[in-house]
């Protein structure tokens, strides 16, 4: 069984800290792994809204993606082809990573913002990142 650990304050730490030796305590072998927290899964949903939405915006402003066998053919833009089309470059260009997993948070909060303003800027789209405001809108 695995167990995550989200160490953000000092009370959160002490937490830990008594588990870690309540464990030790009882003879419970463990291995424990620290890893610097990336995105937010806040962050997260909120990316993949803006895939969504922008994929959207795309479609009925009348863009869509030349098939490659047949360029005449378009493919509807959807929220997996902005994320591998429009958003991977962009990542993999500025921050040199492969995946938005490996952004920090604040590298996510940029490469959304890049994104909009690259694709408002070559199509005149323009998708606003959701908010708290404009979430379920």
């Amino acid at each position: 069984m695995s167990e995550t650990w989200t160490v953000n304050s000092r009370s959160t730490a002490e937490f830990f800290v008594a588990f870690v030796e309540g464990e030790v305590e009882k003879g419970v072998p463990r291995i424990y792994t620290v890893k610097k927290e990336t995105r937010t899964t806040r962050q997260n949903r909120t990316l993949h809204l803006l895939f969504r939405r922008m994929a959207e915006a795309l479609n009925d402003a009348g863009f869509e993606i030349p098939h490659p066998f047949k360029p005449e053919l378009e493919i509807p833009y959807s929220e997996e082809s902005v994320k591998e089309l429009l958003y991977r470059p962009i990542i993999n260009l500025y921050f040199k990573k492969k995946g938005s997993s490996d952004l920090t948070t604040d590298q996510l909060s940029e490469s959304m913002t890049i994104l909009v303003d690259a694709v408002n800027r070559n199509t005149g789209v323009y998708v606003p990142i959701p908010t708290e405001e404009n979430f379920n809108g």
